[in-house]
């Protein structure tokens, strides 16, 4: 019988028309030429779109498995992010590379049209935060993955949720940006903010004051100083939002085995793309060093 050796592109070919087949693609994209085209289109062959419940509310969720009983990366996005920016289509791809597992989930009331997440957004509180993030944890123990070698990436507000959960379940966690410190108001504004129900964000969105009275209680020293497993803080030097000495103090607080990293000139999102390759390299090392 005579062997053919298949080079990457018929191979590729092979399995788009495979799945265009099987019904699981609607249509052959004409532009899918370019090895960058394909990588994606493959990790999106790959990605099922899934949901669980959270406080009696739909989570969509995109899920990777690479292999059964692969490790599976949690990622945690910030107050007002989704898991639809490029920063975690990125991460899933190259944990994915990685042969990591990944869930990249949008928080209640959090994401855009068919995406988003059921449940208001100016209900949002750290403790419903931590709430759907355990129920994160709780619907990937229920996949093919290794339940003993589960890890987090946390931006911002994900970050603080990660550390305040307090889960065991986490074997290994980097943190992007993250706070660690809520400051009280003046006393004259904080009189302001007991006597209405809601303020508004920058970005002109409302959110329920308790969203902030829980912050202020909020003990980030204690909190992170409890987490048990291996700890990346990355931050941006030029961050705008949460100044870099805020992943110092994690830092000081933090157990080993942890590591700090400042990217210099990085924003809050990492938005440059020399930046943000940066990140995605030293979060992706991390967690295939621990997981």
């Amino acid at each position: 019988m005579d062997c053919q050796l298949l080079t990457h592109d018929q191979v590729f070919d092979v399995c788009v028309r495979k799945c265009f087949n099987s019904g699981r693609l609607r249509a052959i994209p004409a532009h899918y030429n370019g090895l960058v085209n394909k990588r994606w289109l493959i990790r999106g062959l790959m990605e099922k779109a899934v949901n669980f419940h959270s406080q009696g509310q739909a989570v969509f969720t995109n899920f990777s498995l690479p292999y059964e009983g692969a490790p599976c990366v949690i990622m945690s996005h910030g107050l007002e992010g989704s898991k639809d920016s490029t920063k975690w289509k990125l991460l899933a791809t190259r944990l994915y590379d990685a042969g990591l597992a990944s869930l990249r989930f949008n928080y209640c009331g959090c994401g855009q049209g068919t995406e988003r997440s059921q449940g208001n957004f100016e209900d949002t509180t750290l403790s419903s935060r931590i709430q759907d993030f355990k129920a994160a944890l709780e619907f990937v123990e229920g996949m093919a993955v290794n339940r003993s070698r589960l890890g987090v990436i946390g931006s911002s507000l994900g970050g603080t949720v990660a550390i305040a959960s307090g889960d065991k379940r986490i074997r290994a966690m980097v943190t992007l940006a993250t706070p660690y410190c809520f400051k009280r108001p003046p006393e004259e504004q904080l009189k302001l903010y007991q006597d209405t129900e809601f303020f508004s964000l920058p970005s002109g969105r409302k959110i329920k004051t308790e969203f902030l009275r829980e912050l202020w209680r909020h003990d980030a020293g204690r909190d992170v100083g409890k987490v048990d497993c291996p700890l990346l803080i990355i931050h941006g030097s030029a961050d705008e939002d949460v100044p870099v000495e805020d992943a110092r103090n994690l830092y000081e607080k933090a157990k080993e085995p942890k590591m700090l990293k400042i990217i210099r000139g990085g924003n809050h999102g990492f938005d440059d793309p020399a930046h943000l390759k940066q990140v995605i390299s030293l979060a992706c090392d991390w967690l295939r060093r621990y997981l």
